[in-house]
């Protein structure tokens, strides 16, 4: 009769290495200073024995699964933004030996809402989160569990949590105030409908930089629509159509942009000559772009470093002050 080979135990590794099974779970979960001479001989017994860890029983026991989730719109989007902030919030946690879930809620709240209930059930030991707009019973529920969590790029406006975001105000008002100390004085706006506190962030920020410089804040160059390619064209030809139109564009994102320069081919305009448009979120692949556009640089990656950095404080020190960081967006001039 053939008998299954045992599977080797955190007992037998601290068995093979000589050391405790306190030491053994320090190395393996890094939760502790151990020695470079007692590690390596952990990590030697660890392989010679193929010891792999079962997280499931140690999630039971601990109550820890050293996973964090993430929920975000779309990795898949044109815009790098969103997979720069997941790039720099995994390397983050990977260093400190997490591992990162990650899941796309297409900005509608009942996928968020699905995913949390998940993440829920299943142990995560923290969520990193792009806030969809809409009511969500799940995330109130979370938040009032103090469940560790960190808001990522939204900020929540009648919520209570720990923040990392960029400054889209001021990230505003630096370009369209760099366009109108380029002698443009009808500055059109163009934001998604649906994206919280950034649109109204946009709308303050583009006010300030108008008043500045002495120039109207005229509403009717205030446009909105869904996040997409053709909800960026659509608005774009819409502004374009105006009596007086603009002579420059402040785009909220490169899926917009996309589709602003298809409405201006459409038209037959030339960029900047006709109508000068400028992008927040910025790709290398402007350094090479024709026609050169603007934009405002948004500290991406550094976002999601900072928003895994504060999660895991959150996680050791649940108790610890909330903390909101607004992180300062660049511009860079390609015009």
């Amino acid at each position: 009769m053939n008998r299954k080979t045992r599977m080797p135990t955190i007992y037998d590794v601290a068995k093979k290495a000589g050391v405790s099974i306190a030491t053994v779970s320090a190395v393996i979960n890094h939760t502790a200073y151990v020695s470079p001479e007692l590690t390596k001989r952990v990590k030697a017994a660890v392989e010679e024995l193929d010891y792999t860890v079962n997280q499931v029983a140690s999630s039971l026991q601990t109550r820890k699964s050293r996973t964090v989730a993430m929920l975000i719109p779309d990795v898949a989007s044109p815009d790098p933004f969103y997979g720069q902030v997941v790039r720099g919030a995994e390397d983050v946690l990977r260093k400190k030996g997490y591992l990162l879930i990650l899941g796309h809620t297409y900005n509608q709240v009942e996928e968020q809402a699905r995913y949390l209930s998940a993440f829920r059930s299943r142990l995560v030991d923290g969520v990193l989160l792009f806030q969809a707009p809409g009511e969500d019973e799940e995330l109130r529920r979370m938040v009032a569990g103090k469940r560790p969590l960190v808001f990522v790029g939204r900020i929540p406006t009648d919520l209570e949590g720990d923040v990392v975001a960029t400054d889209i105000g001021a990230g505003t008002r630096a370009g369209v105030e760099h366009l109108a100390a380029k002698g443009h004085k009808r500055i059109a706006l163009l934001t998604v409908d649906k994206s919280m506190s950034v649109r109204e962030a946009r709308i303050t920020g583009w006010r300030r930089a108008l008043k500045a410089h002495g120039l109207t804040a005229d509403e009717e160059l205030i446009a909105t629509a869904a996040l997409s390619v053709e909800g960026g064209r659509e608005i774009a030809l819409q502004l374009l159509g105006l009596k007086e139109r603009p002579t420059a564009l402040f785009v909220d994102n490169l899926v917009f942009t996309t589709g602003v320069l298809k409405a201006l081919q459409e038209l037959k305009l030339r960029c900047p000559d006709d109508v000068e448009v400028m992008s927040s979120d910025d790709a290398e692949w402007l350094d090479v772009f024709q026609p050169p556009i603007s934009t405002i640089v948004q500290p991406s990656y550094a976002v999601g470093e900072m928003a895994a950095e504060m999660l895991l404080k959150r996680i050791k020190h649940p108790n610890r002050p909330m903390q909101k960081v607004l992180l300062k967006p660049e511009l860079r001039v390609r015009v």
